[in-house]
């Protein structure tokens, strides 16, 4: 019922990285977003055979002032299911007050408070909407490498080794969707709110980006343009126009206040040398609105 996008938090940070110099703590923040949205994707390819699931992810809502975000929830059978998704790798611990601790011995945030937060939020949001549902929350981590000692007995965890059965049981449970849990899905749906703002993005401005078109496929800028872009680090191929567009996206994400003009797309785009190829592109996918110096597109 709702699809799974990648979160623009990430997004921003996929234009930046190759464009500036990041620390060592936001490279290691900008890995810790990549790497928990390639364990929802995967999370997302394991769920493929429960046909029968109302599935909606990336859930942002808000019940009496508090938010609550959920990686996915599923609806089948009488139940709600909270599925919060985790890709840890390595071995991690739990100690005597119950904090959770890396392989290195690092203090992680702890993803079963979380988890409870979003059972506690959603059984007081479908309560309030008159809805009777079983809420029943799983913290899945679907790393193979992943292990966690110390475990309470009462923790909902599902291992990366019981997966398989997991969703066997969940196949065996599964039932046609109702109107009702049709109608609760379209409910939820309605309710949703904007990604919450973020604040661990660099602080960047125009002036302190590289410019230029960077390789769709490993990132790297490309060196120069003879009516196609060829990448000289791992040779993929891409259209000019597929490769202006794309840039002329990651320029409005990054700076959306900004107007998008012939002259500052030639700029950002750096490696196309003629003004007039970035021109036709806009008007070929681009409206116009305005005249002379004032006309910009959208």
């Amino acid at each position: 019922m709702k699809m799974r996008d990648v979160p623009k938090e990430l997004q921003i940070l996929r234009i930046l990285r190759p464009r500036m110099n990041f620390t060592e703590d936001e490279e290691s923040y900008y890995q810790y977003k990549e790497k928990g949205y390639e364990g929802e994707v995967t999370f997302d390819k394991w769920a493929e055979p429960l046909k029968d699931m109302i599935f909606l992810n990336d859930i942002n809502l808000n019940t009496n002032n508090n938010h609550f975000q959920n990686d996915s929830l599923g609806i089948s059978a009488g139940t709600l299911h909270i599925f919060e998704v985790k890709n840890f790798a390595g071995d991690y611990t739990i100690d005597k007050e119950g904090k959770w601790h890396s392989p290195k011995g690092n203090i992680v945030k702890n993803p079963h408070l979380q988890l409870e937060k979003a059972e506690t939020l959603m059984n007081q949001l479908v309560k309030n909407m008159g809805w009777r549902i079983n809420v029943e929350p799983h913290l899945v981590f679907v790393h193979p490498e992943f292990h966690l000692y110390n475990v309470p007995a009462h923790l909902p965890i599902i291992y990366p080794t019981q997966l398989v059965r997991f969703r066997e049981k969940l196949l065996e449970r599964c039932s046609k969707p109702t109107r009702s849990e049709v109608q609760l899905g379209d409910r939820l749906l309605s309710l949703l709110i904007e990604e919450m703002p973020y604040t661990s993005v660099p602080d960047y401005t125009y002036d302190r980006l590289r410019k230029g078109i960077v390789c769709k496929g490993c990132g790297v800028f490309y060196g120069s343009f003879h009516k196609t872009f060829q990448c000289g680090f791992c040779g993929g191929r891409e259209s000019c126009s597929e490769a202006v567009i794309r840039s002329i996206n990651e320029f409005k994400m990054l700076f959306s206040d900004n107007k998008v003009t012939t002259a500052r797309i030639h700029d950002w785009c750096n490696v196309v040398k003629d003004e007039r190829t970035i021109r036709r592109v806009l008007n070929e996918n681009f409206e116009l609105k305005g005249f002379a110096k004032s006309a910009f597109y959208f």
